[in-house]
Protein backbone atom coordinates (compact mmCIF):
# COMPACT_ATOMS: atom_id res chain seq x y z
CA UNK A 1 0.00 0.00 0.00
CA UNK A 2 2.84 2.21 0.73
CA UNK A 3 4.47 1.75 -2.58
CA UNK A 4 1.21 2.25 -4.39
CA UNK A 5 0.79 5.59 -2.68
CA UNK A 6 5.10 6.90 -3.02
CA UNK A 7 4.45 5.68 -7.01
CA UNK A 8 1.36 7.98 -7.19
CA UNK A 9 2.78 11.10 -5.29
CA UNK A 10 6.06 10.47 -8.05
CA UNK A 11 3.20 10.79 -10.48
CA UNK A 12 1.72 13.73 -9.18
CA UNK A 13 5.45 15.69 -8.96
CA UNK A 14 6.06 14.70 -12.16
CA UNK A 15 2.80 16.10 -13.81
CA UNK A 16 2.96 19.24 -11.69
CA UNK A 17 6.53 20.03 -13.15
CA UNK A 18 5.01 19.25 -16.84
CA UNK A 19 1.97 19.99 -17.45
CA UNK A 20 2.69 23.41 -17.47
CA UNK A 21 4.91 23.20 -20.13
CA UNK A 22 2.47 21.22 -21.93
CA UNK A 23 -0.31 23.68 -21.98
CA UNK A 24 1.77 26.32 -22.66
CA UNK A 25 0.49 29.02 -24.99
CA UNK A 26 0.74 29.17 -28.69
CA UNK A 27 1.10 32.42 -30.63
CA UNK A 28 -1.60 32.17 -33.53
CA UNK A 29 -0.07 34.38 -36.60
CA UNK A 30 -3.21 36.92 -37.34
CA UNK A 31 -5.07 36.49 -40.42
CA UNK A 32 -3.83 39.45 -43.19
CA UNK A 33 -6.38 42.22 -43.65
CA UNK A 34 -7.32 43.09 -47.94
CA UNK A 35 -4.98 46.33 -47.64
CA UNK A 36 -1.68 45.13 -45.53
CA UNK A 37 -0.15 47.72 -44.55
CA UNK A 38 4.21 47.48 -43.51
CA UNK A 39 3.78 48.81 -39.61
CA UNK A 40 1.70 45.99 -38.18
CA UNK A 41 2.20 47.39 -34.06
CA UNK A 42 -0.22 44.65 -31.90
CA UNK A 43 1.94 45.88 -28.81
CA UNK A 44 0.68 49.53 -29.04
CA UNK A 45 4.19 50.68 -28.23
CA UNK A 46 4.36 53.34 -31.39
CA UNK A 47 2.25 56.40 -31.64
CA UNK A 48 0.23 57.29 -34.72
CA UNK A 49 2.43 60.00 -35.93
CA UNK A 50 5.60 57.40 -35.91
CA UNK A 51 3.60 54.69 -37.38
CA UNK A 52 2.73 56.90 -40.71
CA UNK A 53 5.79 57.78 -40.70
CA UNK A 54 7.70 54.32 -40.92
CA UNK A 55 4.74 53.65 -43.44
CA UNK A 56 5.20 56.42 -45.51
CA UNK A 57 8.97 55.49 -45.71
CA UNK A 58 7.95 51.48 -46.50
CA UNK A 59 5.34 51.91 -49.34
CA UNK A 60 7.70 54.70 -51.20
CA UNK A 61 10.75 52.22 -50.90
CA UNK A 62 8.25 48.93 -51.96
CA UNK A 63 7.35 51.91 -54.86
CA UNK A 64 10.81 52.18 -55.98
CA UNK A 65 12.06 48.72 -55.52
CA UNK A 66 9.26 46.31 -55.30
CA UNK A 67 10.71 44.89 -52.14
CA UNK A 68 8.01 44.84 -48.98
CA UNK A 69 9.39 45.05 -45.53
CA UNK A 70 7.05 44.55 -42.92
CA UNK A 71 7.37 45.37 -39.30
CA UNK A 72 5.41 43.03 -37.25
CA UNK A 73 5.70 44.30 -33.23
CA UNK A 74 3.65 41.67 -30.46
CA UNK A 75 3.58 41.12 -27.17
CA UNK A 76 4.43 38.01 -26.21
CA UNK A 77 6.21 34.95 -28.78
CA UNK A 78 4.20 32.32 -25.80
CA UNK A 79 7.44 30.37 -26.53
CA UNK A 80 7.59 30.03 -29.98
CA UNK A 81 11.07 30.67 -31.60
CA UNK A 82 11.15 34.11 -33.24
CA UNK A 83 13.08 33.74 -36.41
CA UNK A 84 10.50 30.57 -37.32
CA UNK A 85 7.70 32.81 -36.41
CA UNK A 86 8.82 35.61 -38.42
CA UNK A 87 9.23 33.30 -41.59
CA UNK A 88 6.17 32.16 -40.98
CA UNK A 89 4.22 35.03 -40.90
CA UNK A 90 5.94 36.40 -44.00
CA UNK A 91 4.72 32.90 -45.81
CA UNK A 92 1.47 33.20 -44.57
CA UNK A 93 1.06 37.01 -45.52
CA UNK A 94 2.78 36.34 -48.55
CA UNK A 95 5.30 39.22 -48.30
CA UNK A 96 7.33 39.77 -51.46
CA UNK A 97 6.88 39.38 -55.14
CA UNK A 98 5.73 36.29 -56.16
CA UNK A 99 8.75 35.65 -58.89
CA UNK A 100 11.85 37.80 -56.52
CA UNK A 101 10.96 36.75 -53.12
CA UNK A 102 12.14 39.87 -52.06
CA UNK A 103 9.99 39.97 -48.75
CA UNK A 104 11.64 40.83 -45.30
CA UNK A 105 9.89 40.67 -42.15
CA UNK A 106 11.19 42.15 -39.08
CA UNK A 107 9.47 41.06 -35.64
CA UNK A 108 9.71 42.33 -32.43
CA UNK A 109 8.16 41.08 -29.09
CA UNK A 110 8.10 43.57 -26.15
CA UNK A 111 7.85 40.65 -23.13
CA UNK A 112 10.59 38.83 -24.36
CA UNK A 113 12.61 41.64 -25.21
CA UNK A 114 13.73 39.70 -28.76
CA UNK A 115 13.70 40.76 -32.65
CA UNK A 116 14.19 38.59 -35.34
CA UNK A 117 15.09 40.05 -38.98
CA UNK A 118 13.65 37.01 -41.60
CA UNK A 119 14.38 37.44 -45.20
CA UNK A 120 12.77 36.19 -48.40
CA UNK A 121 14.73 33.99 -51.15
CA UNK A 122 15.67 37.40 -53.32
CA UNK A 123 17.44 39.02 -50.38
CA UNK A 124 19.67 36.58 -49.41
CA UNK A 125 22.51 37.45 -51.68
CA UNK A 126 22.37 40.80 -50.56
CA UNK A 127 21.94 40.62 -46.83
CA UNK A 128 23.63 37.98 -45.73
CA UNK A 129 23.34 36.20 -42.16
CA UNK A 130 26.08 38.21 -40.79
CA UNK A 131 24.82 41.66 -41.99
CA UNK A 132 21.43 41.17 -40.42
CA UNK A 133 23.16 40.10 -37.07
CA UNK A 134 25.11 43.39 -37.78
CA UNK A 135 22.04 45.89 -37.82
CA UNK A 136 20.27 43.87 -34.61
CA UNK A 137 23.75 44.18 -32.80
CA UNK A 138 23.56 47.77 -33.99
CA UNK A 139 20.10 48.61 -32.32
CA UNK A 140 20.48 46.61 -28.94
CA UNK A 141 21.58 50.25 -27.38
CA UNK A 142 18.07 51.82 -28.64
CA UNK A 143 16.24 48.79 -27.62
CA UNK A 144 17.53 48.40 -24.27
CA UNK A 145 16.40 52.28 -23.50
CA UNK A 146 12.56 51.33 -25.39
CA UNK A 147 13.62 53.47 -28.01
CA UNK A 148 11.29 51.27 -30.70
CA UNK A 149 10.68 53.83 -33.29
CA UNK A 150 14.56 54.62 -33.50
CA UNK A 151 15.47 51.44 -33.14
CA UNK A 152 12.93 50.09 -36.21
CA UNK A 153 13.69 53.89 -38.53
CA UNK A 154 17.33 52.74 -38.50
CA UNK A 155 16.76 49.26 -39.28
CA UNK A 156 15.44 50.34 -42.12
CA UNK A 157 17.65 52.72 -43.27
CA UNK A 158 20.51 49.66 -42.98
CA UNK A 159 18.87 47.66 -45.29
CA UNK A 160 17.86 50.02 -47.66
CA UNK A 161 21.46 50.68 -47.75
CA UNK A 162 22.62 47.13 -48.11
CA UNK A 163 19.80 46.64 -51.04
CA UNK A 164 21.28 49.78 -52.68
CA UNK A 165 19.59 49.85 -56.31
CA UNK A 166 19.22 45.43 -56.96
CA UNK A 167 15.50 45.54 -57.00
CA UNK A 168 12.94 47.66 -59.37
CA UNK A 169 9.68 48.24 -59.61
CA UNK A 170 8.63 47.65 -63.05
CA UNK A 171 5.55 49.93 -63.14
CA UNK A 172 5.48 53.06 -64.12
CA UNK A 173 5.84 56.06 -62.23
CA UNK A 174 2.85 58.48 -61.17
CA UNK A 175 5.25 60.93 -60.70
CA UNK A 176 7.02 60.91 -64.42
CA UNK A 177 3.11 60.84 -65.58
CA UNK A 178 2.45 63.63 -63.27
CA UNK A 179 5.14 66.03 -65.11
CA UNK A 180 4.04 65.25 -68.34
CA UNK A 181 0.66 66.02 -67.90
CA UNK A 182 1.30 69.31 -66.05
CA UNK A 183 3.69 70.44 -68.98
CA UNK A 184 0.71 69.89 -71.05
CA UNK A 185 -1.59 71.64 -69.13
CA UNK A 186 0.91 74.62 -68.26
CA UNK A 187 1.45 74.94 -71.99
CA UNK A 188 -2.24 74.75 -73.11
CA UNK A 189 -2.84 77.64 -70.18
CA UNK A 190 -0.46 79.78 -71.83
CA UNK A 191 -1.78 79.13 -75.14
CA UNK A 192 -5.32 80.43 -73.84
CA UNK A 193 -4.09 83.09 -72.27
CA UNK A 194 -2.22 84.51 -75.06
CA UNK A 195 -5.40 83.78 -76.97
CA UNK A 196 -7.62 85.76 -74.39
CA UNK A 197 -5.26 88.86 -74.16
CA UNK A 198 -5.20 89.32 -77.37
CA UNK A 199 -9.15 89.29 -77.41
CA UNK A 200 -9.13 91.93 -74.49
CA UNK A 201 -10.34 90.09 -71.66
CA UNK A 202 -9.87 90.75 -68.12
CA UNK A 203 -6.23 89.40 -67.02
CA UNK A 204 -6.58 89.07 -63.51
CA UNK A 205 -10.04 87.27 -64.14
CA UNK A 206 -7.97 84.71 -66.10
CA UNK A 207 -5.31 84.29 -63.94
CA UNK A 208 -7.43 83.59 -61.14
CA UNK A 209 -9.08 81.08 -62.73
CA UNK A 210 -6.24 79.45 -64.29
CA UNK A 211 -4.10 79.12 -61.24
CA UNK A 212 -7.42 77.80 -59.53
CA UNK A 213 -7.58 75.53 -62.20
CA UNK A 214 -3.94 73.77 -61.90
CA UNK A 215 -4.59 74.32 -58.17
CA UNK A 216 -7.31 71.93 -57.84
CA UNK A 217 -5.55 69.36 -60.48
CA UNK A 218 -2.66 69.22 -58.43
CA UNK A 219 -4.70 68.52 -55.35
CA UNK A 220 -6.55 66.28 -56.45
CA UNK A 221 -3.78 64.05 -58.01
CA UNK A 222 -1.83 64.25 -54.63
CA UNK A 223 -4.82 63.35 -52.89
CA UNK A 224 -5.18 59.91 -55.34
CA UNK A 225 -1.49 58.99 -55.13
CA UNK A 226 -1.76 59.01 -51.53
CA UNK A 227 -3.82 56.30 -51.75
CA UNK A 228 -2.31 54.44 -54.62
CA UNK A 229 -0.84 51.88 -52.74
CA UNK A 230 -2.54 48.11 -52.89
CA UNK A 231 -1.20 46.91 -50.02
CA UNK A 232 2.06 44.39 -49.30
CA UNK A 233 1.22 40.19 -50.19
CA UNK A 234 2.32 39.71 -53.67
CA UNK A 235 3.55 36.15 -53.27
CA UNK A 236 7.01 36.24 -52.11
CA UNK A 237 8.52 32.87 -50.28
CA UNK A 238 10.51 32.79 -47.24
CA UNK A 239 13.52 31.01 -46.04
CA UNK A 240 16.79 33.09 -47.27
CA UNK A 241 17.99 33.36 -43.86
CA UNK A 242 18.29 35.83 -41.03
CA UNK A 243 19.08 35.83 -37.55
CA UNK A 244 17.53 37.02 -34.29
CA UNK A 245 18.88 38.71 -30.87
CA UNK A 246 17.78 39.00 -27.45
CA UNK A 247 18.00 42.69 -25.85
CA UNK A 248 17.91 42.44 -22.56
Amino acid sequence: MKDLIKKNLKLLLILFFFIPNLIKGQFNIPQYSKKIYPINDYAGILSNIQIKELNKKLIQYYKTTSTEILVAIIKDLYGEDPNLLASQWGEKWHIGQKYKNNGIIILLSIKDKKISIQNGYGIEPYITDYLTKHILQNIKPLLKKKLYYESINFSIKTIFKFLKNHFKNKKKHHQNSFLKWNFLIIFSLFLIFFLFYSLEIDAPLLLNTLFLTDFLFKKKYFQENEDNFDGFGGGGNFGGGGSSENWD
